[in-house]
């Protein structure tokens, strides 16, 4: 692996030339750029950091599966029993699925942060390809 530009390295990850360049200017040494502008180079270790730095800050919502214990008494919602969170969670059925959910069903539910730090839980149906 060469060395490559901020600029490749932005469009990428689909972030804004300047977040990446501040968190580079941030995280990386002096010796792991070189160049001005947009013209700047990261060196191969450089980019080792960076990119799981850039991954740290990119959170991608975490995917559980589970099993529906009860359908709730308003029918967009179940409560569905996931091995990982030791217990069972609520959580929101898109409306097009509503009618296909049964107790006992196996799901895939998305986990999402709230700003004031709640967790709501949403059904994703699996991309099997």
């Amino acid at each position: 692996m060469a060395k490559r530009r901020l600029t490749d390295i932005a469009e990428q990850y689909d972030m804004s030339f300047e977040q990446v360049r501040d968190l580079a200017f941030n995280i990386l040494d002096e010796c792991a750029l070189t160049g001005k502008g947009k013209n700047t180079w990261v060196n191969e270790v450089g980019q080792d950091l960076l990119d799981d730095n850039i991954e740290m800050l990119i959170k991608k919502p975490k995917v559980y599966r589970g099993r529906i214990r009860n359908i709730a008494p308003n029918p967009r919602f179940a409560f569905v029993h996931v091995k990982e969170k030791n217990g069972c969670v609520k959580m929101e059925i898109p409306r097009k699925y509503v009618r296909y959910m049964n107790r006992f069903n196996m799901v895939y539910l998305e986990e999402h942060q709230n700003e004031g730090g709640e967790e709501t839980y949403v059904m994703v149906v699996p991309n099997i390809v």
